[in-house]
């Protein structure tokens, strides 16, 4: 018995020390703790400063984006418009180029063909071969010459052809028909008009 009031006596003290540090541990929690929050807080109010902190930095880096993209924006519509502009400039100095070689012969004086001209580069833009519509446009006009030039020599030969085989009214040869049918001509008449027509 004396061996249990022992062992009894020997684990109370050890039951109040371990009472006695939890004790002091909870108030050191109260005044000064030990420990810190996330790793890297002393107390709840230093994590709440932190946080107000990223907020701002999160607004202005919202508001620094914000500005980043509207001048991209405006950037990519300045460069846009760049471009369109030294696409016209060098679309008026490729016209120029084309009026001053082919206004001898005079093709850009007629309106009609600055409108083909015209609506050829609105259609191929650079890709526009003057020089190939040019004689693309003088081989189809030349065969529509020749076409025409071809139909009128024609009507023309036919028109020969046809006078060459009318009887000139005045001439000896003019036949005119008699005034009578053959079935009621005696046959002196039908001898006489077989000599003319002989």
């Amino acid at each position: 018995m004396e061996e249990i009031q022992e062992q009894n006596v020997s684990l109370e003290p050890e039951l109040v020390s371990e009472n006695s540090e939890k004790q002091t541990d909870e108030g050191q929690a109260h005044s000064a703790p030990s420990e810190m929050i996330l790793g890297k807080f002393k107390s709840v109010e230093d994590l709440s400063k932190a946080y107000q902190e990223l907020e701002k930095h999160q607004g202005v880096q919202s508001e620094e984006l914000g500005t980043l993209r509207q001048n991209s924006v405006m950037l990519n519509n300045i460069t846009q418009a760049w471009d369109r502009v030294k696409a016209v400039k060098d679309a008026e100095k490729e016209l120029k180029e084309a009026a001053i070689k082919y206004n001898t012969p005079q093709y850009f004086q007629d309106p009609s063909f600055r409108e083909l001209y015209k609506e050829a580069y609105l259609a191929l833009g650079k890709n526009l071969d003057a020089d190939r519509l040019i004689n693309l446009i003088e081989g189809y006009v030349s065969s529509r010459i020749f076409a025409h030039e071809k139909e009128n020599a024609k009507k023309s030969e036919t028109q020969k052809v046809t006078d060459s085989m009318n009887f000139s009214k005045n001439g000896t040869s003019s036949f005119t028909p008699p005034k009578k049918r053959l079935d009621e001509m005696t046959p002196k008449e039908v001898d006489d008009l077989l000599e003319r027509l002989i």
